[in-house]
């Protein structure tokens, strides 16, 4: 769990159980649209802001041409109800299949209950080349021992209805 995030943190967003990790975060002004709703890139940059930290809490190293990071080859997202400007919410990130070079996460956002759920297959890759590359021995430990359901191998999951 992120900086303090508890059982009883979850719980008071409304989220259900299976989330080991989140962050806090409150809907600014200027990630909302004319409706007053907070606009669907927001949800992204959130999601964004959970798994950076995740990762950097799970032991990948800090970024640099030649250091590995993750890029994304997929995502989606559903919405489930809108927030608006000054709404508290909290956003999970969790590792759900882990590949060789690749890795899948889900999201969620929580406010009084579910508001949206993500998900994205990232791709380790050296930014200077462009090249897979296969996820640490160490970040794939730590991944796994946060989220213990993730699986290795397999297909990708799509987001149902």
């Amino acid at each position: 769990m992120a900086e303090g995030t508890d059982a009883a943190e979850f719980a008071q967003f409304g989220a259900e159980p299976g989330w080991a990790f989140a962050i806090r975060h409150r809907v600014r002004w200027s990630e909302c649209d004319p409706f007053g709703h907070a606009n669907h890139r927001a949800y992204f940059e959130w999601f964004e802001e959970a798994r950076n930290r995740y990762l950097e809490t799970a032991g990948l190293e800090a970024l640099s041409a030649t250091t590995p990071g993750p890029v994304i080859a997929e995502t989606a997202i559903r919405y489930r109800r809108p927030l608006a400007y000054g709404d508290d919410i909290l956003v999970g990130a969790r590792t759900i299949r882990l590949g060789n070079t690749s890795f899948e996460m889900e999201y969620a956002v929580w406010c009084r209950g579910l508001c949206a759920e993500g998900r994205a297959v990232l791709i380790l890759v050296v930014a200077a080349t462009g090249e897979k590359t296969p996820l640490p021995p160490g970040l794939r430990r730590a991944m796994l021992a946060r989220d213990p359901d993730a699986r290795e191998g397999g297909r990708d999951k799509q987001i149902s209805g």
